[in-house]
């Protein structure tokens, strides 16, 4: 629902515009819903102009500033806000009657009207007390000026009937007379009505100092003023008078006020801290400096003797450490958890503090075995203590990191299972390949069943090592790398046909990447073997991290490839499966030039970020 327009008595606008404070209401919209007089002078804005409208959209100087976000507060959380022209130079466009910028300062705070909630917003102009303390300020600096004349606080002197004998000038300025204008005149001029009789306030403290009261002061202009008057009689000549110091407490009754609210906020905040407190199922205890408990909340005190922690039983006003000392459930971890909690309170008063304490321990509550966890943080020193400690069941998160394991175990058991059988499946098709070749009559026949294995192995070899580790997502391909080059040159007739060397960078690569790359890297060795031409074939395999990308570089010192060779036009079967391997796995060919025989450069991009190691525990933790 809306808020409604406020409802005024007849003669509610007349006491508005009487005040001398601007007076602001927005509803939750933050539309403005009342404007009094004084903001209508003080601000050159109607209020028939800015009724009802986004008090930012018609002031677009407040947007962002801290009023808009006092505001916001007051009507999001209700938390009302103070707002000193010394903290805050500039707040709302006002100017004094004499054109002058007006010092202000705002209290906004919320106003609840039914159900309906309001922000209302007051505004003071303190510009007269800014410019009193500035001439107070220029009194004080002045070397030949008269004691009294130069107090910052007004004195008059009085006679018994209460008129006026003598006025410096700081009355005058306070009240906003000339000196020579009080002279004479009753102290009923600057004093509001109702104000007791002058001379039957001069009274003596408990020490014999004239006593102060509070009362209620009154300008020329007709503002009221909060003052602290101190009266003292004496004789001259045979006549009495009374001299009174009347200081201006406006700023000091308004500093209380909001102590007041302050302290009630406090109050509030705490309450709402235990509130919460109680509500969390953890044992939490607050510690002071001594070990002693201070306060519980409500599972600590509701847990009692069978709750199962360390210390259970123990109350507001026990030793913790005694009670961790004499705990008999998860006695063999108490010793750990007092020489922690011993070394943070003694540390609590450092200003980087004692170090956080964190320990699990078997218990035996009422309901069988538990498992806890025993957190323990320093606090600020002071009053308030010096560690807050907790005790947490984790029974149940214990439970499920045991049914986690096992299953973690269980999963790479059966991939390890998995990996053996595929290497031995494609062991033996490999060794059914290898009895067809003997079978075959013709040359070429056989060198294509020849092919054709070794690609096979070359899968093959990847499953053996994914049943040889730990990690099942990558493989550590320098190692592989190796084995492979190896498995060639030995089946190609070793150091008198061939020799490939091999320098290779550590890298895992994940198995999707690592089996077509494995692939592409037995067709380069293998076709570089095959066209050695009449001598040995040396070979050179390298594997390299470049920034964001992993480089595959094989050179051989054969005859090199026929002019304009085109390896994406080329009807060779090993050219083709190199091009479909690599556009499989986003890599790209280059055949860079060499002074003899033929090099290729597979580049194949690691994205920036990616850790194989992390996603494979990732993967085997998640299933």
């Amino acid at each position: 629902m809306e808020p409604t327009e406020l409802k005024r008595l007849p003669w509610f606008d007349g006491i508005l515009d009487a005040l001398d404070a601007g007076v602001i209401v927005l509803d939750r919209h933050a539309r403005v819903q009342l404007w009094n007089g004084w903001m209508e002078k003080a601000s050159g804005i109607p209020s028939a102009t800015i009724h009802g409208r986004d008090l930012v959209e018609a002031i677009p100087g407040l947007r962002d500033s801290r009023l808009h976000g006092a505001v916001s507060d007051v009507l999001d959380t209700g938390a009302p806000s103070v707002l000193s022209h010394t903290l805050n130079p500039v707040l709302l466009p006002l100017r004094c009657a004499d054109g002058r910028r007006m010092v202000h300062n705002v209290l906004i705070r919320p106003l609840a009207v039914g159900n309906n909630p309001y922000c209302l917003i007051q505004v003071t102009d303190v510009t007269a007390v800014v410019n009193r303390e500035r001439v107070l300020r220029e009194q004080r600096d002045a070397r030949y000026r008269a004691i009294v004349d130069t107090a910052p606080d007004a004195i008059v002197t009085t006679d018994t009937r209460g008129v006026v004998q003598w006025a410096n000038d700081a009355a005058a300025r306070q009240f906003g007379y000339r000196p020579n204008e009080l002279i004479g005149q009753h102290v009923r001029l600057f004093l509001a009505d109702g104000t007791p009789d002058w001379a039957s306030l001069t009274e003596e403290d408990e020490t014999g100092r004239p006593a102060a009261f509070e009362l209620i002061g009154r300008k020329r202009d007709g503002t009221r003023i909060d003052l602290e008057l101190s009266l003292a009689r004496w004789e001259s000549e045979g006549r009495s008078f009374i001299t009174g110091i009347l200081r201006d407490i406006t700023e000091r009754r308004r500093n209380r006020e909001e102590l007041t609210a302050n302290a009630l906020a406090m109050r509030q905040l705490a309450e709402q801290t235990k509130a919460t407190l109680d509500a969390l199922p953890a044992h939490i205890a607050v510690l002071d400096h001594g070990g002693h408990i201070i306060s519980v909340n409500k599972a600590w005190a509701a847990g009692g003797a069978r709750a199962g922690f360390l210390g259970d039983g123990s109350a507001v006003g026990d030793n913790y450490l005694e009670a961790c000392a004499a705990a008999q459930s998860g006695a063999e971890h108490a010793d750990a958890v007092i020489e922690g909690l011993r070394g943070l309170l003694q540390g609590a008063d450092d200003q980087e503090g004692g170090q956080p304490l964190s320990i699990e321990y078997p218990g035996l509550s009422a309901d069988g075995p538990r498992w806890f966890r025993c957190l323990a943080a320093p606090m600020a020193a002071g009053p308030f203590g010096g560690a807050v400690l907790m005790h947490i069941d984790v029974t149940e998160i214990k439970s499920m990191e045991a049914t986690l394991r096992k299953l973690v175990s269980q999963k790479s058991t059966l991939l390890r299972e998995v990996n053996h059988r595929v290497k031995n499946s494609l062991q033996l098709v490999s060794s059914l390949l290898t009895l067809q070749t003997f079978s075959l009559p013709g040359e070429a026949e056989r060198v294509h069943f020849q092919d054709a294995r070794s690609r096979i192995e070359a899968i093959a070899r990847v499953h053996s090592r994914l049943y040889q580790t730990e990690q099942f997502q990558t493989i550590e391909f320098a190692s592989y790398l190796n084995e492979l080059c190896a498995d060639l040159s030995r089946a190609s007739g070793g150091g008198t046909l061939c020799e490939v060397e091999v320098r290779a960078d550590p890298i895992d690569l994940p198995i999707d990447q690592a089996a077509p790359l494995g692939l592409i890297a037995n067709e380069l060795i293998t076709n570089a073997i095959k066209h050695r031409g009449a001598g040995q074939a040396d070979i050179l395999v390298e594997l390299k991290k470049r920034d964001l990308a992993v480089e595959l570089i094989v050179t051989d010192q054969g005859p090199g490839l026929p002019p304009g060779f085109d390896m994406h036009k080329s009807r060779s079967l090993g050219m083709r499966l190199i091009t479909s391997l690599t556009g499989q796995i986003g890599a790209t060919v280059a055949l860079p030039p060499v002074r003899r025989g033929t090099s290729f450069r597979i580049a194949l991009p690691v994205p920036a970020g990616d850790d194989p190691a992390l996603e494979t525990s990732a993967v085997e933790f998640n299933g």
